[in-house]
Parts: C-alpha cells; structure tokens; sequence
C-alpha cells in the first residue's frame, strides 16, 4: 500500500512485513498532517491518498489513527455493530442454527412460565432479535483488562480480524513502549497481516524499521 498527499513530494511505501517510521519534526507539520490523518480516519474530506496498486482505498474503512493508546475502547459502538452483526451470522449458520433455535424457544417457554405465574396476560414477538439478546447480556470483546502493550496487541487483531483495517497509525507510540514492545508490536502486525505506521514528532533509533520518512524542523523531506 501507498499513503500520499497533495503536498508532499515522497509517498509512503506500507508493507505488514515491516513497520514505517514517520516523524515529523515540524510542530505546525506535524499538528497538521496528523490532523488532517485522522479525520479521513473519521470519515472526513481530505487530501490524503491511500491506496493498493492501482486502487483508491477508502481511509475511513481501511485505516484506524491511534491518538492516544490509554483511551482504546474495546466496546466502541462500531466494534459493538461489527461484533454482534458476526455472532448473528454464525448463531444462524448452520452449524448453530439449531441451537440458537432451542436457546430462543427456552426464552420464550420461561416468559410463559412467569405470565402462569404472576397472573398476567402477556404478548411476546414470535421472532427473537438475537442481537437484543446479546446486548442484554452485555456481550462484548476482552481486552479493557490486559496490560498496556497487550491491550494495544489486541485492538490490533479486533481492527484487523474485525474490522477489516488495513493500517495502523500510531502518534507518539515510541514514547510509551520499549523497543522490545515495539519489535512485538510489528510481529503482531505481521501475523494480523496489517501495516504499521508510526507517526512521530522525536527521531530515535529504528528499531529495525527499513522504512522511515522524515520531515525537519525547516518542513523539509528527506
């Protein structure tokens, strides 16, 4: 995959094989690309190009910016929609159906039971949302309780297995995890089969990242 903009002279080789290093020694720069990253991540307009050989790929769907790794939200509402809308699919495929059958018909016989014995008259809908039902229970992905570089390992698989992204870009990542926890974080990537980009405003050491992009103070490339 390639990440281009409108002003900038290099374009930005990603490959789940190995990591990119993007750092922007510009404050203004880096305020502004990582801005403006992040709301096409969000579903904005902007000048950002992602693409996959010939193909214009949508940011929004592909890509996930990563502003701040303590606020990760494992129950975000679109991780929620993704993960319910997948349970359904398989509590109806047919290596569950019949037991997703015997679940629904048990919930109904029990508001029978309660109407014989509360005395009251009561309707029910014939057909079971499945998805109420998931809520109700307060079904939803691990990982709120993992150790911070885990908990980073396993929003990286929900993105990739879950949420069909393509890349992942971190701000500042560096300054939170040793390099080890950074080679561990690029061998996740590898196995989820998802690019790395590491967005950041301190040029360190590569940690044995081939590719890596800089932008000066004097917002030169080089």
């Amino acid at each position: 995959m390639k990440l281009a903009h409108v002003d900038m002279e290099r374009v930005i080789e990603l490959d789940c094989r190995k990591a990119v290093e993007w750092i922007i020694e510009s404050p203004a720069f880096f305020q502004r690309y990582v801005q403006l990253l992040n709301y096409q991540a969000e579903g904005g307009d902007g000048e950002f190009v992602l693409s996959d050989g010939d193909v214009i790929l949508d940011i929004s769907k592909c890509a996930e910016v990563i502003m701040n790794p303590f606020t990760l939200d494992f129950e975000d509402r679109r991780i929620q929609k993704k993960l319910y809308t997948g349970l359904q699919k398989t509590a109806y495929g047919e290596e569950m159906f019949l037991e997703t059958q015997k679940i629904t018909a048990a919930l109904q016989g029990y508001i029978f039971q309660l109407e014989n014995v509360c005395g009251y008259d009561i309707e029910i809908d014939t057909a079971v949302d499945i998805q109420v039902l998931f809520k109700a229970l307060g079904v939803r992905l691990e990982g709120g309780e993992y150790n911070f570089s885990k908990k980073i390992a396993q929003y990286m698989k929900i993105m990739a297995e879950l949420m069909g992204k393509k890349l992942l870009v971190f701000v500042n990542i560096r300054s939170y995890l040793e390099d080890e926890q950074i080679q561990e974080l690029m061998k996740n990537a590898v196995y989820n089969e998802i690019s790395l980009l590491f967005i950041e405003n301190v040029q360190r050491d590569f940690a044995g990242m081939k590719n890596y992009y800089i932008i000066d103070k004097d917002g030169c490339e080089i």
